[in-house]
């Protein structure tokens, strides 16, 4: 079983990294960049744009609050000028972490929803059908197309968003990358996201491949990427020729 519990920059090793632009990635480590995480995921919750400003509290907790929670000794923050302008969360276990989430942060988040703690709009009655299997969900969906070699072969995901005013500049790569190398050092042999078409290109760029796809509505589909840590290219999806999705999808 690959060990998640080793505390903040211990685990991480490598130092916090400033490339030539001045941008500084790290583990993040305090309540306040946890904060900036989550105001940037709303930032960034529709197609790179905001969402409303009402949805922030439950938007912010369904995307961000499982990896705060259960996992922030694998969320890393890109800094430059003294401001988070982007953030990566993730974990080296996926089904581990699957397994965890459904009773120590599902169960709570239901009940909070239930109890008033929570609007409840959209997000919550997508979630709450979701999680009681009344609403089909497309990641789920998805997962029960892909090889059952995906979970072995890339176990470990993330969720990345970066600022506007900073995309184009290497923070997604230099984040990932930062990512990637301290999956390797703990023996991991390869991660996997879930995105949309928009996104697809750039991590193909960066040596992910095709796992899966699925249309769940018409004209939209979201893809299953995987890549090797070390950015040695996986197998691609055999036979089947299948393309996928992951927990980044927006």
């Amino acid at each position: 079983m690959i060990p998640t519990d080793a505390p903040g920059a211990a685990r991480h090793g490598a130092p916090p990294v400033a490339d030539e632009a001045g941008v500084r990635i790290r583990p993040s480590g305090s309540a306040e960049d946890w904060q900036a995480i989550r105001e940037l995921c709303c930032l960034t919750g529709r197609q790179g744009d905001p969402i409303e400003r009402e949805r922030w509290p439950l938007f912010a907790e369904l995307w961000v609050g499982p990896y705060q929670r259960l996992r922030p000794e694998w969320g890393y923050v890109a800094e430059a000028g003294g401001r988070v302008v982007g953030y990566l969360t993730g974990c080296p276990d996926s089904a581990r972490f699957l397994r965890a989430r459904a009773v120590a942060w599902t169960l709570p988040l239901l009940l909070r929803i239930a109890i008033g703690r929570y609007p409840r709009n959209a997000d919550a009655r997508r979630f709450a059908g979701q999680r009681l299997g009344l609403v089909a969900e497309p990641e789920r969906r998805l997962r029960r197309t892909l090889p059952a070699r995906v979970d072995r072969d890339y176990p470990a995901h993330l969720h990345m968003n970066v600022d506007a005013e900073a995309r184009g500049k290497g923070v997604g790569r230099a984040l990932l990358e930062r990512y990637a190398a301290d999956l390797g050092a703990r023996g991991v042999p390869g991660l996997h996201l879930v995105c949309g078409a928009a996104a697809r290109p750039f991590y193909q760029r960066l040596g992910f491949l095709d796992l899966g796809a699925l249309e769940f509505r018409p004209g939209v589909r979201i893809f299953a990427l995987g890549r090797r840590v070390g950015g040695v290219p996986g197998p691609g999806p055999g036979p089947a020729g299948r393309t996928g999705t992951g927990p980044g999808a927006r």
